[in-house]
């Protein structure tokens, strides 16, 4: 799923909140930046900025921006909260706001798992740090910027307290390895499913076996729903059909494992010990590199 970005001007500053950062320059050490928190439709918010980019997304070229729900007043239960939000960036020459936002409606709202508390909503490539830091753009000017958000809530009741399900259709996301049979152990770049940024993944791939197939001449792999407790509340489970192969380069006749299963504590991974042995794989390679792919689909997530 492509993950559409709305990018428009308007002369109207932001209803909700705006954060003035000073001294930005002073950021390039600091991962994350908060605001001061505020109300919006019931509930208390902050925005939060990393100036560098989202590392553990990898991203390093762009400023991430994303609203958080914070306070003491978590989500009753019984209800789905559903978030409308576009955030503002000063154009201070222009005396207007640059205004980004989904453009895709479904893609605009965020449910309760994306809006508890901790859970983070928002654009990991929200602008360039080129354009950004250029002072001719009119974003950041004596080392000064604007920052500002409209958060629009809304709530309905929903069947079966404590659980939510979401469908989601996915790409294929793939990952290329060069292949070093002395190494134990390689695991991609963290990444998401589609539009689900609350639940993020990461391959792993043993070349010498992991744990009871280590020696016996089998390559170990498994998907991992990475840094759970981070993401999601403690105790949440995630259902999901997951494929994952490893690509015949030369033959096209690929090796995989697919099923359905939960992703709770303390089993967050799945896969297999034995995925294909060391002699198998050793056929399927192109210029020395190893191709990893993954599908998912989120098909429950249970929160407590």
């Amino acid at each position: 799923m492509v993950d559409l970005v709305l990018r428009s001007i308007t002369n109207k500053p932001p209803k909700h909140h705006t954060m003035k950062i000073v001294l930005f320059s002073r950021l390039k050490s600091v991962d994350r930046y908060e605001s001061t928190e505020f109300k919006a439709g019931g509930y208390k918010w902050k925005l939060v900025v990393f100036p560098n980019g989202n590392k553990k997304l990898g991203v390093d070229d762009h400023i991430s921006l994303y609203l958080e729900m914070c306070g003491d007043k978590g989500i009753d239960p019984r209800h789905i909260v559903t978030v409308n939000y576009k955030f503002f960036l000063l154009n201070r020459q222009r005396k207007n706001y640059l205004v980004v936002e989904h453009a895709n409606k479904k893609a605009k709202k965020y449910c309760i798992h994306q809006t508890i508390i901790g859970g983070l909503a928002g654009f990991d490539r929200f602008i360039p740090l080129e354009d950004f830091s250029n002072t001719s753009n009119g974003y950041l000017i004596d080392d000064t910027c604007e920052i500002g958000v409209e958060v629009y809530v809304s709530k309905m009741k929903r069947e079966g307290a404590g659980q939510l399900r979401k469908f989601v259709n996915l790409k294929t996301v793939a990952y290329k390895h060069v292949w070093m049979s002395k190494i134990e152990f390689l695991c991609s770049k963290p990444f998401t499913a589609g539009d689900q940024k609350y639940c993020i993944w990461r391959l792993m791939l043993y070349p010498k076996g992991l744990h009871s197939a280590q020696g016996s001449g089998y390559v170990s792999l498994f998907l991992q729903l990475f840094e759970p407790n981070t993401h999601l509340p403690t105790r949440s489970k995630v259902r999901a059909e997951v494929t994952i192969r490893i690509l015949d380069q030369i033959h096209g006749k690929h090796y995989y494992c697919q099923g359905e299963d939960w992703f709770s504590d303390p089993n967050w991974n799945y896969g297999s010990l034995h995925f294909i042995s060391q002699e198998d794989i050793a056929g399927l390679f192109k210029n020395d590199s190893c191709i990893i792919e993954a599908e998912i689909t989120i098909r429950e997530i249970i929160i407590p």
